[in-house]
């Protein structure tokens, strides 16, 4: 069960305005900060104003920093207690310990992640006659491999390319969806997407790392993934890859029953099947 301080701030989180939502996003994906830190070294960290913090604590219903902070090391020594350490740590090899860790980060996400969002999404897809996916820079490489797999298996999907889908979105059948992929150093390109399909009423799933990046201003459905701070696409790989799995593999157990399921699919070997 999440902590008074996470579940009202997911609450009040679209209501806030953008500074106070930077704050929130940095509790939500690193609490730690908010533990060890005072508030104006966190306003520091996370470049707002001290008075912006203390104006959050109220927000979301603390006297100030220090109740809301003294909350958080509470959480955050229970989940310490709670876990299990490995005594041989130091005997296993490095890329064995960055597995680990890519483990530990799909764990993390899977207690934070809106998973009403998620379902909403799943559904958005499962409802739309056209899926459009687009990706830009790094995030090209899951929006490839997501739009691929889709249309694999419902045959509806269409990976967005800039260079010949110019109008794309004037030409969708009712209903469809636009997902897009936007990560740190947010492609303006991406943004813009969301927004032209938002105002000519198509809805859009937006994929990113944070609860204040630009692209959620546009998105029917926002799903954020928490990243490690340094947001390499090493860091972002494992959970987004994850998260897309998930939502495919949902697809197909909604849809198996419905006929919705491309015949081309069937030729895979299921797993326990020869």
């Amino acid at each position: 069960m999440d902590p008074h301080y996470v579940t009202k701030t997911k609450e009040l989180l679209p209501e806030l305005t953008k500074g106070l939502k930077k704050v929130a996003n940095q509790l939500l994906v690193d609490p730690m900060v908010f533990a060890i830190h005072p508030a104006k070294e966190v306003g520091t960290i996370i470049n707002v104003s001290e008075t912006m913090i203390i104006r959050f604590c109220k927000e979301i219903g603390y006297a100030g920093y220090s109740d809301l902070q003294t909350e958080v090391r509470l959480h955050l020594l229970k989940l310490s207690q709670s876990s299990q350490t490995k005594s041989d740590t130091d005997h296993t090899s490095e890329w064995l310990q960055n597995m680990s860790a890519d483990i530990n980060h799909i764990q993390k996400n899977i207690e934070k992640l809106d998973q009403q969002a998620v379902d909403d999404a799943i559904e958005a897809i499962r409802d739309s006659e056209k899926v459009i996916v687009a990706g830009y820079y790094q995030s090209f490489t899951f929006a490839h491999w997501f739009s691929f797999t889709l249309n694999y298996i419902l045959g509806n999907a269409q990976l967005y390319r800039p260079e010949s889908d110019a109008g794309v979105l004037d030409l969708l059948p009712k209903p469809s969806c636009i997902l897009v992929f936007s990560f740190f150093r947010y492609a303006l390109d991406t943004i813009q997407l969301a927004e032209e399909a938002k105002k000519k009423g198509i809805k859009v799933i937006a994929i990113t790392d944070s609860w204040a990046s630009p692209v959620t201003e546009h998105a029917d459905i926002a799903i954020s993934l928490a990243i490690s701070e340094n947001k390499t696409l090493l860091s972002k790989g494992p959970i987004t890859m994850s998260l897309m799995n998930a939502m495919l593999v949902e697809v197909i157990n909604r849809n198996e029953n419905s006929g919705k399921i491309q015949p081309t699919y069937k030729y895979f070997i299921k797993d326990g099947e020869q």
